[in-house]
């Protein structure tokens, strides 16, 4: 384990936001806005990478977006939408503990009876764990 000085707190902090900034999952909208100015002023895609610490693929993806749309911004609320509601959610649970012996199966059913809408024993079982019932 590397020891600072503690006149050295300015590389250490340097150190501690590059090695965040490698995990980054995705750029924040400044930085996106940031990599499309570089590049409108002619810098290139990998010298626009280098410099924000991601991958040339990332500023490439990013400045294609860009001239599609002329917008930098990540679209969101993209993905799969969930089926049960959090109220649905609770429902499950409530009943879960009520009647412990009730199989993934009976709980779907009753869900189903009384929100008129079919859901899959899979995600009662995905709601159970993750509200805790079998944690």
């Amino acid at each position: 384990m590397l020891q600072f000085a503690s006149s050295d707190s300015s590389v250490e902090s340097e150190i501690a936001k590059a090695e965040s900034m490698s995990r980054r999952n995705h750029l924040h909208d400044e930085m996106r806005w940031r990599a499309v100015g570089m590049l409108q002023t002619g810098a290139r895609q990998s010298a626009v990478a280098r410099e924000l610490n991601v991958h040339r693929s990332v500023i490439h993806r990013l400045w294609n977006h860009y001239q599609r749309d002329q917008n930098a911004s990540r679209k969101r609320g993209s993905g799969r939408r969930r089926i049960t509601t959090t109220a649905y959610g609770r429902y499950l649970l409530q009943c879960a503990r009520r009647q412990r012996a009730l199989t993934a199966r009976q709980l779907a059913s009753q869900l189903c009876a009384a929100a008129g809408r079919p859901i899959s024993c899979q995600t009662v079982s995905r709601r159970l764990h993750q509200g805790g019932l079998f944690a």
